[in-house]
This record gives structure tokens, sequence and C-alpha cells, in this order.
């Protein structure tokens, strides 16, 4: 179980993912689960359209396949994540289409350090715990991310610089403004405007209206087996948008084992 999100000007993004997995060896295991949403959108958008509401619901039902490689020289962890469109488009839970995802983890430690690189592609750019994106995208880009953690026993410092790197047409649907009831949510021609998200519901363009860079950093604390609390901050450069995050997790069989121990 884990509550977690993004504050910025552009909105708020919260979601509280239940999930269930099962590790089928020590190097496979499988994951399940699905978000409920919280947005809440700014009063600056609010006050030019009415339309532009916060809300709440139910996200896209998703899928992980992950696998661990630990080595002498690198750790590898590679996680395909499929998602299907169950969320509601109109709110900016789902793209209407089903998402999928390869990421690849690669770190190795030097004592208390250890820098890493993540590389991914797919056709729509993942949230990180660090930036819930006031939007989706549907569309191919690769993603990276490269950094360093440094652990200092139950609390851990992060930094990392990431890019993302779209190409062909590229759909973004906000999660901030909704298109009418009425209506069907589609993109009127095609768009530039990076920050069209605040005043439509669905933009079409080119590879520019996704392209997107920045940093990140994070803390991370673990005061028991079962939680592990994260705050962090994330700077996109081509949106010009500071995002603050927080993460609260709780892992329910380590509860429950904590749970036999104390009776």
């Amino acid at each position: 179980m884990k509550f977690e999100g993004s504050n910025s000007s552009d909105g708020s993004i919260f979601d509280l993912s239940t999930g269930v997995g099962y590790n089928f060896s020590r190097h496979f295991g499988v994951d399940l689960g699905i978000p409920y949403y919280f947005v809440g959108t700014p009063s600056s958008v609010k006050k030019n359209d009415p339309q532009a509401v916060s809300g709440d619901g139910l996200g896209s039902l998703g899928a992980d396949l992950k696998w661990n490689f630990a080595g002498e020289l690198v750790n590898y962890d590679p996680t395909i994540h499929f998602t299907a469109p169950t969320g509601e488009t109109k709110k900016g839970f789902s793209t209407g289409h089903a998402t999928w995802n390869w990421a690849n983890h690669l770190e190795h430690a030097f004592g208390v350090f250890t820098p890493f690189v993540d590389l991914g592609v797919g056709n729509t750019v993942s949230d990180t715990k660090y930036f819930h994106r006031p939007f989706i995208t549907f569309g191919y880009n690769l993603q990276s991310e490269a950094g360093a953690e440094v652990d200092a026993g139950p609390l851990s410092l992060t930094a990392s610089g990431y890019d993302v790197a779209p190409w062909g047409t590229q759909t973004v649907v906000s999660r901030v403004f909704r298109c009418s009831s009425a209506t069907t949510c589609s993109a009127d021609g095609k768009s530039t405007n990076r920050k069209g998200y605040l005043g439509a519901s669905v933009q079409s363009g080119g590879a520019a209206l996704v392209r997107d860079n920045g940093f990140n950093f994070g803390v991370e604390m673990k005061p028991a087996r079962y939680v592990d609390l994260e705050v962090g901050f994330s700077r996109s450069v081509p949106l010009q948008l500071n995002s603050f995050s927080f993460g609260v997790s709780f892992d329910m069989r380590a509860l429950a084992r904590h749970g036999r121990v104390g009776t």
C-alpha cells in the first residue's frame, strides 16, 4: 500500500495504490495493482475556466513483470509495466489506450555510495516518485535517468538528472482540465503549447510537445521494516516547473509478521 504524489503551481496529483505481488523465484516476480487518484486544480486555472475542476477516481489497472540479477560488477533490475485503459479519460486517469513501459535499472554499490542508471522505452511517459505530472501522454519515447544514492542507515539521499526523448506523434491528456461530460475528448488540431494541459483536455502534436529534462532530489527514511517515508523535489526545465513530492508506503506482509512477533 502506498500513498504518494506531487504538488506544483500547475496542480496536485496524488494517488493511493494498493497492489499484490508474488515472487516465483529470487530472480522473477509479478505485481498487480490499481491507483486511486486525488487531483487538485490550481485556482488560477479554475478562475479562467470552470471546467478545470479537481477530482478523484480510479486509474488504470496495471501489471509489472520484474526481474532481478545481482552481479559482482553491476545489479540489473528490468521491469515491464502494462496498463489497461480502465481509468476515466475525461478526468485524465487514462489515455484511452493500453500502455507499456520497459524500464532497466543498473547500479553498483561502493560502500554507502551507489551510482545508478535507469534506461527505458515505452508508449507513455511514466510518473516517478519525484514527479507526478499534471498530464499523461500517449506516444513513443525514451526515458533516462542517472544519479547516485547515499545510504546512511535508516536515511538515504538521492540526486539525479533525467531526460525524456519522444518521437512521432504525441497525445497529451490533462489531469487538471476536463472536457465537458457531453462531448468526446479529442484534440483540436496540432498543438505546440507546452502548457496546453492547463487550458485543454487533449492535445496532439509532434515530439517537442512532450520532450522534457530536469533534475531530482530525494530523501527516504525507513523508521520500521514495514514503513517507507519519502520526500522529494523535481525541476522540469522545459516546463519551468518545480514539484514537491512525498510518499508513504506500507509493506503489509512485513507488518503482519511484525504483529505476529509482537504477540
